[in-house]
């Protein structure tokens, strides 16, 4: 009870929170964006140490941080950035200790590749004219529900797993009532008009299937970095939310699938 009580304090506070960050967009924005990558790399880098690796962290959260503000100050530089960042962070590890040198530049890109690199999709779909904030609200909430049916469900009727190995509490019912909830979702949406004018019925509906398939496969991404390294959280940071390496897994890769998708219809 004390921890669904603290899980649910921090979902009234942090949810409305967030929706307002999305709406005003910009540097308050960017900045969430930014320490939440961040402490998620942190917390990544920490799961590593576990298995013996000693990822460039430092150098490679702040390649982050430069990633993350240029996707909105100059989205157009971006491809040539990330041959100069990955350059230096290959250069940066020559004054490291030659044992395990592989390993932990392997450790270090992974960390920057998975986390600010793919939730910077996030940024670029803010910006696009007209439309980023229903994108991202929309991105957003459909996660959210599809992870919260997914849960409820998966303990309800979940009998069958899905891959008790990686996952032990995620079933076949969880799975595919988080994906008609985020379905649902956006028929919702749609429905009191609150979707982006340049998206019809079907591609609302493709957006949900790919936010639940995609969603919850990020969810399983996160589960094998944890259970590699033998612990049930990445952090205590959100208490019963575990870090956030934990409450933000959907979007490091449901967000870089639909903006892709995204990109290919608008």
């Amino acid at each position: 009870m004390k921890n669904f009580t603290t899980r649910m304090l921090i979902n009234v506070i942090g949810i409305p929170a967030l929706l307002l960050l999305i709406r005003l967009g910009g540097i308050p924005f960017i900045l969430f964006l930014t320490v939440m990558a961040g402490i998620a790399q942190v917390e990544l880098y920490l799961l590593m140490r576990k298995k013996g690796a000693n990822p460039l962290m430092i150098p490679a959260v702040l390649a982050g941080i430069v990633w993350m503000f240029a996707s909105y100050f100059r989205p157009d530089l971006l491809f040539y950035l990330l041959i100069g960042l990955v350059a230096l962070l290959f250069l940066t590890g020559l004054f490291r200790n030659i044992q395990n040198a592989t390993l932990d530049l392997a450790g270090t890109l992974l960390g920057f590749i998975y986390l600010p690199v793919l939730i910077s999709t996030i940024i670029l779909m803010r910006n696009i004219d007209g439309s980023g904030p229903s994108l991202v609200t929309l991105l957003f909430v459909t996660i959210w529900i599809c992870d919260s049916l997914a849960f409820v469900f998966g303990k309800w009727l979940g009998k069958r797993k899905i891959a008790p190995l990686i996952s032990p509490h995620k079933t076949y019912a969880g799975c595919l009532a988080g994906i008609a909830g985020a379905v649902a979702t956006v028929l919702i949406f749609h429905f009191f008009n609150w979707t982006p004018q340049f998206m019809n019925l079907t591609q609302l509906i493709i957006f949900g299937l790919l936010a639940g398939v995609f969603g919850q496969a990020g969810d399983f991404v996160e589960s094998v970095f944890k259970r590699d390294a033998g612990v049930k959280d990445s952090s205590n940071l959100l208490l019963g939310h575990g870090g956030m390496l934990d409450r933000f897994d959907s979007f490091f890769i449901g967000a870089p699938v639909i903006y892709l998708f995204i990109k290919l219809i608008f």
